[in-house]
C-alpha cells in the first residue's frame, strides 16, 4: 500500500512540475496550424509540404525557445519546459484526439464537427457507425 502512495505522489509532483500554459497553449496553437488555412497558406509561401508530425515539432520547439526568452527561464526549467512538449504531444494524440472522436461518433452536431475533423475523418467515422 506504502508503494501504491508513494507512486501517486511522485505522478502528482511530475503532474504539478509541468508548466501547463505551455502545454494547453501549444496545443491550441498547432491544432490552428494544422486544422486551418494556416498550412495551405504555410506551404504556399515556403513552397514546401511537411507531414503534421514535423509541423508540430517544429511549433513546439520554436514556441518552447521563444518562452524560453520570453520568461527569462534557467537552464532547470528548460527540462521542466520539455518535458511539457514530451507531455503535450502524448496528451494531444491520444487524449484530445480520443476524445474528440468519441464526442462525434455519440451524435455531435456536424455544425461543430466539421470544425473539428476533416472531411476525410468525418465520412471514415460516419461509415463505421
Amino acid at each position: 500500500m506504502q508503494t501504491l502512495s508513494e507512486i501517486i505522489t511522485r505522478i502528482q509532483l511530475y503532474m504539478l512540475s509541468l508548466d501547463w500554459a505551455y502545454i494547453l497553449t501549444f496545443i491550441i496553437i498547432t491544432y490552428g496550424i494544422n486544422n486551418f488555412n494556416v498550412k495551405a497558406g504555410l506551404q504556399q509561401v515556403t513552397g514546401t509540404q511537411t507531414r503534421t508530425r514535423y509541423r508540430v515539432a517544429l511549433v513546439g520547439i520554436v514556441y518552447g525557445c521563444c518562452l524560453y526568452v520570453i520568461r527569462g527561464y534557467t537552464l532547470i526549467k528548460v527540462e521542466s519546459l520539455f518535458q511539457s512538449f514530451v507531455f503535450a504531444l502524448v496528451f494531444h494524440k491520444f487524449i484530445v484526439e480520443a476524445l474528440i472522436y468519441w464526442l462525434v461518433k455519440r451524435g455531435l452536431p456536424g455544425s461543430i464537427s466539421k470544425h473539428l475533423l476533416n472531411e476525410n475523418q468525418l465520412q471514415a467515422l460516419n461509415t463505421e457507425k
